[in-house]
């Protein structure tokens, strides 16, 4: 069971929109190829991009409300990977830690994107109090970037 939140809004309007040539749901289609036993999550905040098909249930969510990201748990299942390509906020990552962390499987994994260098001291913080219970790293993509990845016992 593979979650991504963050499906690629086209509406240049919503915040981390990839602009109008984006093709959103791209990457979980993908997913569905390249995993073809398994079952495809995804989540965004624009309706408009939200869609249904064999293996791929998508759901509205605003990252920014911790609230609504525990809407993913009407799918009735845990996951064994969430990918957070969302917002790229540290409100909105934060939120999907709090939420992956009650909502992986035993062996499960988060990854967050994105994380941009003005926000990896939050991030260093982070990785020290989970390490204690979680396998955790932080990875540098780039001077500006980082990835922050979370395995579940």
């Amino acid at each position: 069971n593979l979650l991504e939140i963050g499906l690629g809004t086209n509406n240049p309007k919503i915040v981390s929109s990839m602009g109008v040539k984006g093709k959103p749901g791209a990457s979980i289609r993908a997913f569905k190829e390249i995993y073809q036993n398994a079952s495809i999550y995804g989540a965004d905040v624009d309706e408009n991009i939200l869609f249904q098909e064999d293996r791929i249930k998508t759901m509205k969510v605003d990252q920014n409300d911790l609230e609504s990201l525990f809407k993913l748990d009407s799918f009735g299942i845990k996951f064994d990977l969430i990918i957070d390509d969302g917002l790229h906020y540290q409100l909105s990552n934060l939120n999907t830690l709090n939420y992956a962390l009650s909502s992986l499987n035993e062996g499960g994994y988060l990854v967050i994107e994105d994380i941009g260098s003005w926000t990896i001291d939050t991030w260093k913080v982070v990785n020290f109090i989970l390490s204690k219970y979680y396998e955790t790293q932080i990875i540098e993509m780039s001077e500006t970037n980082y990835i922050f990845v979370l395995q579940k016992p």
